[in-house]
C-alpha cells in the first residue's frame, strides 16, 4: 500500500560545491528564508542572542588575501560567512565561518568520500581568530531501487470528522512506505568519520544529505537527533580582534559582495 505523499521518485542530481552553498544560502520555507543548515554557528552558539537579530548578512567563496589574512594558508578561501545583524548594530563578533564538503556516494560505492574531509582547512580557522567556525559535509547519494529501500509504517491522519474516528486503532491503521535511507545513512557515516578526526568541541560538525525529486522538490535529510550536539559551535578561544577587525573592513570595502537574508522568528 502506498500513500500519496510518498508518491514521487528520487533522481540522481550532482552539484558542484559553490551550487551547493547557493542552494543552502537560498534555502527558503513557507515563511520567507531558513538557515537551518547554519543553525549550529547562528543560533546554537548563542540561543539568547539569535532572538535579537533581525537578519544576517552572508558572503561567500571570500579569498583569504580579500581579507588581508597571512597568504599561502589554509584554507584559501572561506567558503560561507555569516554575519547577524538588528536595525542597533551588526554583530562582527558573532560571525560564524563555513567549510563546506561534497561528496557523491554510489550503491557500488556507499563509502565514497569527499576528496578532502576538511579538518585542515577548519583548523586553519581557527588560528585565523575567526569567532564561530563549523564544518559542514553535504551528501548528494544514487537512489537506491526498490528492493534496497527500508519499509516503515506510516500512520497517515485520521479524519475527525468521520463518526467513530476515536475509536480507530493507529496502528490498524497504518500503512507500509518505502524509504530511500541512502542520505540518512550516508550523513551519519560521515559524522561517525568526523568526530574521531581530533578536532575541537569548539568547532560545529553537520552532515546532511540533499535528496532531489522528480516533481522538482529538493529536500534536506537530516542525521539521528542523537548527533545534534556535535553541530553545536561555540566561540573559538583563539578569537583575534585583528580578524573581527578586517571583517569590519571587507564588509564595507565589499558590501556587494554581501546577501542580507532575514530570520523569521515564530513570534512573527
Amino acid at each position: 500500500m502506498t500513500d500519496p505523499f510518498f508518491n514521487r521518485a528520487k533522481i540522481f542530481k550532482t552539484l558542484t560545491e559553490n551550487e551547493v552553498i547557493e542552494l543552502l544560502l537560498g534555502w527558503n520555507s513557507e515563511n520567507g528564508s531558513d538557515l537551518r543548515a547554519f543553525l549550529g554557528g547562528i543560533y546554537w552558539s548563542n540561543p539568547k542572542a539569535y532572538w535579537s537579530y533581525e537578519g544576517v548578512y552572508s558572503a561567500k567563496t571570500i579569498l583569504r588575501e580579500e581579507l588581508g589574512l597571512e597568504k599561502g594558508r589554509k584554507p584559501g578561501d572561506i567558503d560561507i560567512i555569516i554575519i547577524p545583524f538588528n536595525s542597533q548594530q551588526i554583530f562582527f563578533e558573532h560571525c560564524s565561518v563555513y567549510e563546506v564538503k561534497v561528496l557523491k556516494p554510489t550503491r557500488i560505492k556507499p563509502y565514497r568520500n569527499a576528496n578532502s574531509l576538511g579538518v585542515t582547512q577548519v583548523k586553519g580557522l581557527v588560528d585565523d581568530g575567526f569567532p564561530i567556525i563549523s564544518l559542514i559535509h553535504v551528501c548528494m547519494t544514487e537512489p537506491l531501487t526498490e528492493v534496497e529501500k527500508a519499509i516503515i509504517k506510516c500512520s497517515p491522519l485520521i479524519d475527525r470528522e468521520i463518526e467513530g474516528w476515536e475509536t480507530k486503532n493507529f496502528v490498524d491503521e497504518t500503512i507500509d512506505v518505502k524509504v530511500d535511507h541512502f542520505s540518512m545513512w550516508s550523513s551519519e557515516n560521515q559524522l561517525k568519520r568526523l568526530r574521531v578526526q581530533g578536532l575541537e568541541n569548539f568547532i560545529g560538525i553537520n552532515s546532511f544529505g540533499l535528496d532531489f525529486w522528480d516533481d522538482g522538490n529538493v529536500s534536506i535529510c537530516t542525521h539521528d537527533v542523537s548527533y545534534t550536539n556535535l553541530s553545536t559551535a561555540k566561540k573559538n578561544p583563539k578569537m583575534k580582534r585583528s580578524t573581527i577587525q578586517r571583517l569590519k573592513l571587507h564588509f564595507t570595502k565589499f558590501l556587494h559582495k554581501y546577501k542580507t537574508i532575514k530570520i523569521y522568528h515564530p513570534s512573527e
